[in-house]
C-alpha cells in the first residue's frame, strides 16, 4: 500500500444556502491495488467517483472522511481521475 499524493487539476466552492458550502475537487494521480489518496482539500467526502485516463471506466474504491481506498484487484501505476465533493 502506497499513500499517493494527487496533483489537483480544479477546485471551487459552492455555496448552497448561507449555512452550507460544498467544494469540488479534481485529482490526478497513478494508482495501485490498495493506494489511499488523501484529498487534503475536503475534510469529508460526500461524493467520489474514481476514473482510468486510458478509457474512462470506473476504479472501485472505499471512502472514509476525507481519504480515498482503491479496492479495485489487479492495478499497478494506473493513471487515474478523482472527483470528489464535500465539505
Amino acid at each position: 500500500m502506497v499513500v499517493r499524493s494527487a496533483r489537483v487539476t480544479s477546485s471551487k466552492q459552492t455555496v448552497v444556502t448561507p449555512a452550507v458550502e460544498k467544494k469540488y475537487v479534481t485529482l490526478e494521480t497513478p494508482v495501485s491495488t490498495d493506494d489511499t489518496v488523501p484529498v487534503g482539500q475536503l475534510s469529508d467526502i460526500l461524493g467520489a467517483v474514481v476514473l482510468k485516463k486510458s478509457d474512462g471506466s470506473s476504479i472501485t474504491f472505499t471512502e472514509a472522511t476525507n481519504i480515498i481506498t482503491i479496492t479495485q484487484a489487479s492495478l499497478t501505476d494506473v493513471d487515474a481521475i478523482i472527483f470528489a465533493y464535500g465539505t
